[in-house]
């Protein structure tokens, strides 16, 4: 019986860890989706002014670019505020061995692979308004960026670890 009441605190003990560490992380995702938020608003009001004004920059911004640059922000906006729901649900004490945290971690996995190609839209854009001294056009190379890709596929992957999570959740409260 001793033992039984040990492991129990021992569980409540990890739990409320693991709410704190939800918590910090949660706070943590805050912060940094208010510094993009200030950066990319800042960023879209220099490319802006840029578009408009073409001799506002040495290196012009074609709207096609600024679009572009709108898509991948707005894509880090959902996987900043995703996360915040994921970190804010567990810190709360809800289990996240739910079909909604499934969804969710999917949703930060095809938004990263859209963030993807965005980016790569970006880096073909940036090789084609790259000039030399004379303003002549120089082509460079687009670049791929494998870390979204990457991340998308740990994610999801991290979504059927989760989805297990939820059926063996059912199946044990079936058991009981």
């Amino acid at each position: 019986m001793v033992e039984a009441d040990e492991d129990v605190k021992k569980a409540e003990e990890s739990l409320t860890k693991a709410s704190n560490a939800c918590k910090r992380a949660g706070i943590l995702i805050k912060v940094v989706f208010l510094l993009l938020c200030c950066w990319w608003c800042a960023s879209v009001v220099v490319m802006g002014l840029s578009v408009a004004n073409p001799g506002y920059s040495d290196n012009p911004v074609t709207p096609i670019a600024l679009i572009n640059f709108i898509f991948c922000g707005l894509a880090m906006v959902i996987i900043c505020v995703t996360l915040i729901q994921i970190f804010s649900d567990a810190s709360k004490g809800r289990s996240p061995f739910t079909l909604l945290q499934v969804r969710r971690l999917r949703l930060v996995s095809a938004t990263l692979l859209a963030y993807a190609v965005l980016e790569f839209g970006m880096t073909l854009c940036a090789s084609f308004m790259q000039q030399d001294s004379s303003g002549f056009p120089m082509h460079g190379t687009p670049t791929l960026n494998l870390f979204p890709i990457v991340a998308a596929a740990v994610v999801f992957a991290f979504s059927f670890v989760f989805k297990y999570g939820v059926l063996l959740q059912e199946f044990s409260d079936d058991t009981l």
